[in-house]
């Protein structure tokens, strides 16, 4: 350890040590490093080193700056405020530079959640001069000039706010420096007496200590479980204005954006969005989507998917009948019934299908009215009534964003899971579903069954809308082997619509996929990385891959985006905006984790119904995936300390074989001189020690007197005849060293021993 201390005080007067320390010798300094470095990671996350190199440079030389103007009581303020005048006045001729060719003001842009807008060189450069000006003069000033911890403290939830916003994790290395650098800079900035001037302890043993200290509390702090907490964000989110703010945010991004985002059903966030009076859990749909993206990985908004042709009489029917006019046409008519499989379910009585009414009450504005698959109607929209619109897809809009509906009506999807209706659905296939509609109202008309044939011409109406839409999906949707494959596979056999879809519904839970809302999708993975090799995403991924395989499979689908309703449960009134009373006292409660996506898959005999093939998450691994990233850290970190520890305990024994290697290729002389600094040094003689005051040290364990003299003789008679031969000379320094380290061992042994025996003496005299 002296040796290495009298080596980095050598090394710390050199030029690259200098030029190290500059940039990297000051916690102070490193702080706000790794402020930025977090701060920018979010705002573009794949130029983090681009930015952390440039911020490591600017914040060497502002903290310069910052010694300067401090001790200047005068000229330092003063060239405090022109720089920042010069900074403030930079980042506003560059955001309105950008405001001229990007579509949102900063602002907007700043408080937007970053995942759903473009990048944005301009408007990134001046946010990282906003922050690096901030952080840079704040760490300062409470380090160096007030030593204040909490304010410290309270800088560091800037860039932990920056992902609170969005509900994003942190990366786990982030957190880890992000945290070291906080714990190191309260060691480096601890006032040692009460007085308003900081003072730092110095010197390579306390520097040496205190990094040993924080290596050990990051290991510690990484590798120790940390419980999972379900924290309640209520408060925050709708005591606070943020929650208003951040929704007409999102309601202006929606105004040029027409993709996905494959991120943000990951959203954990409690803050509530709608209360629900319902009879079961359900999914409510706000948003379908067309065409799936592969090179991007999202889904885009299309003609079918915008609410633009309202239908004020909705083109839908009640499922069961449908179901009831299929089975009364196969009773009328045997040859109908031969054709199309149907003689042996004529006689089926299906069960009744009750009209289920839900109420619905917004905690925030809409641009879609959340509303489930087979809506029938909307009683009231708050007066807004004239001007909804309820499209073909069941997407209802508004002029407007402020609305409170009182009831809908629709039909469960549940309905078609029921053994008798499964009876007749798992005979009706997409292939011919549009013939047996056709032939099934003819015989209805020539049986007078008039308004079970308007019943199926209605049906037949929507079949046609679907069959135009599995058309066009077919020839410009996305189409890949490994999807065509699967599908071939998971349907093979199989010849109901219904049949299908269940097979590739269960699809995901039978063959072992994960729910894994903390995994970090690579850039260019898409649909068919989750299903040929990894195997777990979030319901993003589920919805696109059943969706996409049903249409492999001929099947019309569709992804939806939306929200599922399962959390039972109400949190009573809103607190803010109007309130209307609702007819039934809500039961669920959805929040923004409860954002969802999901096929909707059109059933021959049924129409569109909603699936959900989302493996439930594992509360283990769902729990916090964040933390397994931290605690495995924590383990490359102690992995690393090891290999330290074990390196530096071999290290010696390296030092020896090399130095043995060494003396080998040396003039006599010069092999006399290392060999004897080296045994000085074992021995830890003072530097002024001689070889005969070497040789009495060696005398307890060295008994070849030979040695000494033939070392003195090359030492002190450089021109004289080498009295012996570095092989020689070698062989007799390995001896003297093996035989050092038995006497030590043997000296280690006895006094052991001897503590030994006087415990046992101390025992009996007892």
């Amino acid at each position: 350890m002296t040796k290495l201390l009298e080596k980095l005080r050598a090394f710390s007067g050199t030029r690259a040590a200098k030029i190290l320390h500059f940039f990297f010798g000051d916690p102070v300094q490193l702080y706000a490093v790794f402020l930025m470095m977090t701060s920018m990671y979010y705002y573009h996350e794949d130029f983090t080193l681009l930015y952390t190199l440039i911020a490591l440079v600017l914040t060497a030389l502002l903290m310069r700056f910052y010694d300067f103007v401090a001790r200047k009581r005068f000229l330092g303020p003063v060239l405090y405020l022109i720089y920042l005048a010069a900074g403030l006045y930079a980042v506003s001729m560059i955001t309105n530079y950008v405001n001229v060719r990007y579509p949102i003001s900063f602002s907007v842009w700043f408080l937007t959640p970053q995942s759903v807008v473009d990048f944005s060189l301009g408007y990134t450069i001046a946010i990282f001069m906003l922050m690096l000006g901030f952080l840079t003069s704040t760490v300062y000033y409470f380090s160096k000039v007030r030593y204040r911890m909490v304010m410290q403290l309270l800088i560091m939830m800037i860039p932990l706010a920056l992902y609170a916003k969005e509900n994003l994790q942190m990366p786990a290395l982030l957190v880890i420096l992000l945290l070291s650098s906080y714990f190191l800079l309260m060691i480096y900035c601890r006032q040692l007496r009460p007085s308003e001037q900081v003072r730092h302890m110095g010197g390579f043993p306390t520097g040496i200590s205190v990094a040993l200290y924080v290596v050990a509390f990051t290991i510690a702090a990484a590798i120790i479980p940390k419980p999972p907490i379900e924290a309640n964000r209520e408060f925050i989110e709708n005591a606070m204005a943020f929650s208003t703010w951040s929704d007409a945010l999102m309601q202006a991004i929606s105004m040029f954006t027409d993709t996905t985002d494959n991120r943000s059903a990951t959203n954990s966030n409690a803050r509530t969005i709608m209360t629900v009076a319902a009879d079961e859990p359900l999914h409510l749909r706000t948003q379908t989507y067309t065409y799936y993206t592969g090179a991007e990985d999202s889904w885009t908004v299309t003609d079918y998917d915008r609410p633009s042709l309202p239908y004020k009489t909705p083109i839908t029917y009640k499922p069961q009948d449908l179901m009831q006019a299929i089975l009364d046409a196969a009773a009328a008519d045997a040859d109908f019934a031969e054709k199309y499989g149907l003689t042996d379910v004529t006689s089926l009585t299906l069960p009744e299908q009750e009209m289920q009414e839900l109420y619905v009450n917004p905690w925030i504005n809409f641009a879609f009215v959340p509303a489930p698959t087979r809506l029938v109607q909307i009683d009231t929209i708050n007066d807004l009534d004239e001007n909804a619109a309820l499209t073909s897809h069941n997407i209802v809009a508004f002029p407007f964003a402020a609305w409170t509906s009182e009831t809908m009506q629709y039909y469960s999807d549940t309905y078609v899971r029921y053994s008798t209706p499964m009876e007749l659905l798992d005979r009706l296939s997409w292939e011919n579903y549009t013939a047996l509609l056709e032939d099934a109202q003819l015989v209805l008309l020539h049986a007078g069954l008039t308004e079970e044939a308007q019943t199926i011409w209605i049906a037949f109406l929507d079949s046609e809308d679907a069959a135009r839409y599995a058309a066009d999906t077919d020839l410009l949707d996305y189409h890949s082997d490994v999807i065509d494959d699967l599908a071939a596979q998971l349907t093979d056999g199989l010849h109901s619509d219904l049949e299908k879809a269940l097979a590739i519904e269960r699809y995901f839970t039978e063959a072992g996929y994960l729910y894994d809302a903390g995994y970090d999708k690579p850039e260019g993975e898409n649909i068919d990385d989750f299903l040929s090799t990894t195997h777990r995403g979030v319901c993003y991924e589920y919805a696109t891959a059943m969706t996409l395989l049903c249409r492999s499979a001929g099947l019309p689908a569709r992804y939806v985006q939306g929200f599922l309703v399962s959390e039972e449960g109400s949190v009573g009134p809103r607190t803010t905006g109007p309130t209307y009373l609702p007819k039934r006292d809500p039961n669920y409660t959805v929040r923004s984790r409860d954002a969802h996506g999901f096929p909707e898959v059109y059933i021959s005999g049924y129409g569109w119904v909603s699936f959900e093939p989302t493996v439930a998450s594992d509360g283990a691994n769902a729990a916090g995936p964040e933390n397994q990233k931290v605690m495995r850290w924590g383990y490359v970190l102690l992995l690393l300390a090891v290999l330290a520890v074990l390196g530096w305990l071999a290290l010696p024994w390296f030092r020896e074989r090399k130095f043995r290697r060494d003396i080998q290729s040396m003039t006599p002389q010069a092999c006399a001189s290392a060999i004897f600094l080296r045994m000085r040094g074992s021995l830890r003689l003072r530097t002024s020690a001689t070889v005969s005051e070497l040789g009495q040290a060696s005398a307890p364990f060295f008994t070849r007197e030979a040695l000494f003299p033939q070392l003195d003789a090359l030492l002190y008679r450089q021109n004289a005849e080498p009295v012996t031969t570095v092989q020689a000379l070698s062989e007799a320094y390995v001896l003297w060293d093996e035989e050092r380290k038995a006497f030590i061992k043997s000296q280690k042994r006895a006094e052991k021993e001897a503590a030994k025996a006087e415990r046992a003496r101390n025992r009996k005299e007892n």
